[in-house]
């Protein structure tokens, strides 16, 4: 790690900037803790050869904006002020400020600040600085993907999301799209601020980011969908409590029934390719012979 990054490192440290004394600062400090973690996991499943050190650095980070967007909004709302862009300007402000060199360690930094998480990621980004992006955006949807179900009832309950303030009319319990349903049993991503205009869309989108793990990240993703937590015997409970209280009831069974059915095609999926892989391996040892 070279001296700006340490120096930024070291003076903004997760610990400390997401402080216990404001909650909600404090449930994201708990996110980017499993963020780092589930970032090795994934870089080791995929084999990746990135720095694993500067990894955990990026990914204590990349939501460092968050805490700008609550000191001026007193919420979380991308709407308003995307906490990206936020993060990324953070950043611009210290290296400013203190002196420092923009080198390309502090570059990586700005682009993981400014591009996880997004489906537009720009053309000066090389393939290596991708890498460090795209592990990190896929740690944070993981991790999301799982850890809603502690939160996205609350956010109903207290418009976390401005969805009533800016929709007074709508019917917070209806999915508005066919694509939204389309994206959720597929598991493919879109722009959650385009598309979202209810908190049943929303809810669904959350729902995405456990699909789409699913079918990324298999047993990792199943293991962790079928552990208790946040007051649930599984995760996957705790999602079918969050659409019997968000969406109709029909929509509710719906969603349910569509994860669990890609929660068993993952497995199915896994069963099969370790036949064929002990089949595989029971000729090589044959011929061996």
């Amino acid at each position: 790690m070279n001296k700006a990054l340490e120096s930024y490192h070291l003076n903004n440290r997760y610990t400390e900037i997401f402080t216990d004394e404001v909650p909600a600062l404090a449930t994201k400090r708990m996110h980017i803790q499993r963020v780092i973690e589930t970032a090795r996991a994934i870089a080791q499943v995929q084999r990746s050869t990135v720095d694993k050190e500067l990894l955990d650095v990026l990914a204590e980070h990349h939501d460092d904006g968050r805490v700008d967007q609550y000191e001026l909004l007193g919420k979380f709302w991308d709407t308003e002020l995307h906490h990206c862009d936020l993060g990324a300007e953070r950043l611009e402000g210290y290296v400013y400020y203190e002196k420092l060199d923009f080198d390309s360690e502090i570059d990586l930094l700005w682009k993981v600040m400014k591009y996880h998480g997004r489906l537009d990621i720009a053309d000066d980004v090389s393939p290596e600085e991708r890498e460090y992006i795209e592990l990190i955006s896929a740690a944070d949807d993981f991790e999301n993907g799982t850890s809603c179900v502690s939160y996205l009832i609350r956010e109903i309950d207290t418009d976390a999301k401005g969805y009533v303030a800016t929709n007074p009319e709508d019917n917070q319990k209806t999915v508005t799209s066919q694509m939204i349903w389309d994206c959720y049993k597929s598991g493919t991503k879109y722009d959650k601020l385009k598309y979202c205009h209810t908190y049943a869309d929303y809810i669904l989108f959350a729902g995405m980011l456990a699909t789409n793990c699913i079918r990324r990240y298999g047993n990792i993703a199943k293991t962790a969908l079928m552990q208790p937590g946040y007051g649930y015997d599984s995760i996957l409970d705790g999602f079918k409590a969050t659409f019997e209280y968000a969406l109709e009831s029909d929509d509710a069974a719906k969603a349910y029934k569509i994860m669990c059915g890609e929660y068993r095609k993952s497995c199915v999926n896994k069963s099969f390719r370790d036949k064929i892989k002990n089949i595989k391996e029971g000729f090589f040892l044959w011929v061996k012979k």
